[in-house]
């Protein structure tokens, strides 16, 4: 079965994005940028950054405490207008066009806000959501930052860029292969099926155990969710519609053998077989995670590759130098 989009054929050789060693920001800690919660593991990395965060608590949106502790250095603050701020971040998904409550709050907020504002749009619209022209209505006068490059050619919004997820390494320490367990992240149940690809998520399991985080496995904390990865050989990733998943790269920096659609990208850093596997072909990857299944010694080489891998290309300096540099040109 093949997914509807093209197949790009053989792997290529992974390569890691060049890294430019971060400069000496002296003039970002002075910056402050307005905002609030999303999700919390891209805000997590993103309290990284030198500038000095004021998170808006008045609205419906919470952190996910869950998922990752509230970073320290971060501020709350009852409203915008109750503390002087150089930027505000604002997000989107694919389906803020038409999400009443997520498209109240981003209006509101880009109405309120008189002074420049990024947006994350962390959505891709190759199946559904909303058009590119009803996404470029949306946000007018924002600089946009997009999740892949396969995202930002397909939405084509002006003032727009990709910016890698990056990760600190010391965070995701190594599994320990001590179980064979394959995971996914995508429940059946899920409000966005088609592009999560429940329904191929659904067949794999009709072949292979696959453990579904958030349906079959709960966690209540970043250390139990570290845990469970930490106890886990595979992560299964049928969707082709999401821009690079962050559980999918958590994964591979804890060294499980990444199984997964190559739609955004995933053919630069992924050999089949070498470092893990990728293919737009759900039989494929099928075949592939009985492979891995049936092959633990495979499994754990291919894994620990895969972990270096991820260690190279997913940098936390390259993240936090290209949102450095964005942040001087949009506040310049």
């Amino acid at each position: 079965m093949v997914f509807g989009i093209p197949y790009r054929g053989q792997s290529k050789s992974p390569k890691a994005p060049p890294v430019t060693p971060p400069s000496v920001a002296s003039d970002l800690p002075s910056l402050s940028i307005a905002k609030i919660p999303w999700h919390a593991g891209h805000d997590y990395e993103l309290s990284k950054l030198p500038p000095n965060f004021y998170y808006l608590a008045s609205t419906y949106r919470r952190w996910a405490r869950e998922h990752r502790p509230v970073p320290s250095s971060i501020r709350w603050v009852a409203d915008f207008n109750s503390v002087e701020t150089d930027v505000a971040i604002l997000h989107v998904d694919q389906w803020t066009y038409q999400e009443p409550a997520k498209r109240f709050l981003f209006e509101r907020l880009k109405r309120s806000y008189t002074g420049a504002k990024i947006v994350i749009n962390h959505g891709c619209n190759m199946l559904d959501g909303c058009s590119s022209s009803q996404m470029k209505e949306m946000l007018e006068g924002c600089h946009v930052v997009c999740n892949s490059q396969t995202a930002l050619e397909l939405w084509n919004l002006p003032e727009s860029r990709f910016i890698r997820h990056g990760f600190s390494p010391e965070e995701w320490p190594q599994t320990d292969y001590s179980s064979a367990r394959m995971l996914a992240v995508l429940a059946a149940n899920t409000r966005h099926p088609l592009c999560l690809n429940a329904e191929g998520l659904a067949k794999a399991r009709e072949s292979v155990s696959i453990d579904v985080l958030g349906d079959d496995i709960r966690c209540r904390s970043f250390d139990e969710y570290r845990a469970v990865l930490g106890t886990s050989s595979v992560f299964f990733n049928p969707s082709f519609a999401s821009a690079n998943p962050r559980s999918r790269t958590e994964a591979m920096l804890c060294g499980l053998v990444v199984v997964t659609t190559n739609s955004h990208g995933e053919d630069e850093y992924i050999e089949n077989g070498v470092n893990g596997f990728c293919s737009n072909d759900l039989e494929e990857l099928i075949d592939f995670l009985r492979f891995l299944q049936d092959n633990p010694r495979s499994c754990k080489e291919i894994g620990m590759r895969g972990r270096a891998t991820a260690q190279k290309f997913f940098t936390i300096e390259s993240f936090s130098e290209q949102w450095n540099d964005l942040l001087r040109e949009v506040v310049a």
